[in-house]
């Protein structure tokens, strides 16, 4: 049974039913390894592991400075060298202010030596490292010492945080299995936190109980008390798998089990509650009034001149849009930088023609409210930086900023940062995610997605010729997201590389011998590629028979999903169509004895779909195919038909041609040669 993604959210204002109990016992003692992990050379359940994470177990609670004591400890087998990542481990410490700091940083490798002995080798103070990142950041680093394969390391440490706020999260799965992960928290129950899980792994414990621990100093002033009652939440995952990259997913840390912890408020000794979250009307109603963040929208006269110039005589207000968005793509360079808020005014922008994504958003909805258009910011978390949770208004889950402009019913979502991507497009990073429109009307969750299907249209024609060598022409027409990637590549590059990388000359084996591209001008209009190219190789002559494939342009050589299960969806981010048509003309006596076959295979609700159809007319083979993929996202559920659906793409683009050479009528009397006539005497 597909197991479906779960979301839950705990508060310590309204917790579920808790009984006194007490404390449980570590899941692991340090140092007692079992002989059977030392003895452990593979893990059959995922022969790909290089390490198995034996346990992860973490705890967070507050001591009598009211500081979050956090510890953790980490036993992992390691399989293969490659697993060796596991040993070496870095911590990233907030060092303003004095805000956290590390200690107690132990480790431990164990071995067998040949007669089957325990050899223990500890981790040097002097081999544990503290250097700076930056002004606010530094890193702990060590690395556990004599390590080979089947070796189990061990370490623990205890980080102190200062700041309620930076209570840290935990991940229950990671890149290699694990055996067993578990995090305990416990804070005083006059402190709010609300913890918020995801992942698509069942918890093999989910706890909740009422417990009292014992305050002095600081705490106690602060409790009220020296005995408080306290919450503690105690989460575990059994036999949880790898989180690998897959393809088409948005990122790894979207599907990984975890909470995260966020504090959201505090009651005061004389009983006041102090909310630490605001809600989402009071977030959007500072970020748009603060001058720093999106206050920096403005309509200068500066502003509004250049406006003017550029929309001229224009009277749609589509086109007035349009006209701004081109000026503003071509003429201001982005520098790379991916932000949430700006750090120039639109006047300064417009001196030093460079900046952040931010700062080119906040120009573009500057221009537009100069000529009577309205606009909002739209915050939102790019796919890498992983899904944004509209529960809590918690502004750090955001790494990026766009634009939507709405003109009578119809929306545009817009982002100038690309002088090669058109209006119509977003970048592929912000696709099949969620924004927070920011408005003076409130706020807003929209769905920022491609509604365009992005097509591939090609064209091979193949002569085949008696020796078996081929030569012929190859087209492709691409649009949308196929022509932007198209076009990001082109620049640096010969159009004759580009084309060999396009029609994937290096494992076809066929020689490109000229390329020439149309329409590169306009971005807004399809690119088309032509090529001429020719092989001698490509097809395999066997005395009489010719074996030739067909699939020369856009073939699958393999199925892009190796996994056996998968719990997450398939986000393709984009509808995609790939059209493709294959002519073939036969060499002078030959015929055709074997095409491949026609197929249709979709699944879901014809969420995807492929489709080959061949017709031979005279000594013209015509084959047609089409693999389109109308949903941007695949339910877990879908995984195995979709796997099934490249499996079958795979094997039904690996059919040949098979061409024999055509055979002299017999003659009549079943003799191969005319019989011979004797020379006539002459009289």
């Amino acid at each position: 049974m597909t197991r479906h993604f779960f979301f839950f959210v705990l508060s310590a204002f309204l917790l579920f039913s808790f009984s006194d109990s007490s404390a449980q016992e570590p899941p692991v003692k340090w140092g007692e390894i079992p002989m059977a992990d030392l003895q452990m050379k593979s893990f059959p359940q995922d022969t790909n592991a290089t390490a198995l994470i034996l346990c992860d177990y973490g705890e967070s609670y507050f001591d009598n400075n009211l500081d979050i004591i956090y510890k953790r400890h980490l036993r992992v087998k390691i399989l293969t060298s490659k697993g060796y990542k596991w040993a070496s481990h870095s911590v990233s410490l907030f060092k303003e202010n004095n805000t956290e700091s590390i200690r107690d940083i132990e480790g431990m490798t164990y071995r067998l030596d040949e007669n089957g002995n325990v050899i223990k080798n500890e981790l040097n103070e002097n081999d544990i490292f503290e250097e700076k990142i930056n002004d606010k950041w530094t890193r702990c680093r060590f690395t556990l010492p004599a390590l080979q394969p089947g070796c189990v390391i061990e370490m623990r440490y205890t980080i102190r945080t200062s700041n309620p706020i930076m209570m840290r999260e935990w991940a229950f799965q990671h890149d290699e299995p694990v055996r067993w992960s578990e995090y305990r928290v416990r804070f005083p129950k006059r402190i709010s936190y609300s913890g918020i899980l995801q992942g698509y792994e069942q918890f093999a414990v989910k706890e909740n109980e009422e417990v009292t621990q014992v305050f002095s100093s600081t705490a106690q002033s602060f409790l009220g008390t020296s005995i408080a009652k306290c919450c503690q939440w105690r989460w575990a995952v059994k036999d949880a798998p790898a989180i690998r990259e897959e393809p088409f997913i948005t990122t790894t840390e979207d599907y990984v089990n975890k909470v995260k912890m966020q504090l959201a408020g505090y009651a005061r000794p004389e009983g006041m509650i102090e909310k630490v979250l605001n809600d989402w009307p009071a977030l959007v109603k500072e970020l748009l009034e603060r001058r720093d963040y999106f206050g920096r929208v403005d309509d200068t006269r500066k502003v509004g001149k250049l406006a003017e110039k550029i929309t001229g005589e224009i009277e749609s207000p589509e086109d007035k849009l349009k006209a701004i968005y081109d000026w503003l793509r071509y003429s201001v360079i982005w520098s790379g930088e991916e932000r949430l808020f700006p750090e120039q005014d639109p006047d300064d922008l417009l001196e030093s023609k460079k900046g952040s994504n931010a700062d080119i958003t906040v120009l573009l909805l500057s221009l537009l409210k100069s000529v009577g258009i309205k606009g909002e910011p739209v915050i939102l978390s790019t796919r890498e930086n992983g899904r944004a949770l509209d529960l809590y208004p918690i502004i750090s889950q955001f790494n990026y900023v766009i634009a939507r402009v709405t003109l009578d019913s119809k929306s545009f979502l817009l982002d100038a940062t690309d002088p090669y991507r058109p209006m119509s497009l977003l970048p592929e990073k912000v696709l099949d995610t969620k924004g927070l429109v920011l408005d003076n009307e409130g706020h807003k969750w929209i769905d920022v997605k491609a509604d365009r299907t992005s097509m591939d249209n090609s064209l091979a024609v193949l002569s085949v010729l008696e020796d078996g060598s081929v030569s012929g022409s190859l087209q492709k027409v691409l649009t949308d997201y196929n022509l932007l990637n198209l076009r990001q590549k082109l620049g640096g590059k010969k159009e004759i590389e580009i084309a060999r990388s396009k029609f994937d000359t290096d494992r076809s084996g066929i020689s490109i011998d000229s390329a020439a591209f149309s329409y590169k001008e306009d971005p807004s209009l399809s690119v088309t590629i032509k090529s001429s190219f020719s092989s001698n190789s490509y097809a395999q002559k066997n005395g009489e028979t010719i074996y030739i494939n067909p699939q020369v342009i856009d073939r699958i050589w393999q199925n892009p999903f190796k996994s056996e299960i998968r719990k997450f969806p398939v986000d393709y981010g984009y509808k995609r169509k790939i059209s493709t048509t294959i002519i073939i003309n036969l060499p002078n006596g030959f015929e055709l004895k074997e095409k491949p076959k026609d197929i249709s295979v979709y699944g879901g609700k014809k969420d995807f779909l492929f489709t080959r159809l061949s017709e031979l007319q005279g000594n013209t083979l015509t084959l047609k195919s089409s693999i389109e993929i109308k949903s941007t996202q695949m339910d877990p559920g879908l995984y195995e038909p979709l796997k099934d659906f490249y499996a079958k793409i795979v094997s039904a683009e690996s059919e040949q041609v098979v061409l024999s050479r055509i055979k002299t009528p017999a003659l009549s009397g079943g003799s191969q040669t005319p019989p011979k006539t004797e020379p006539t005497e002459k009289r």
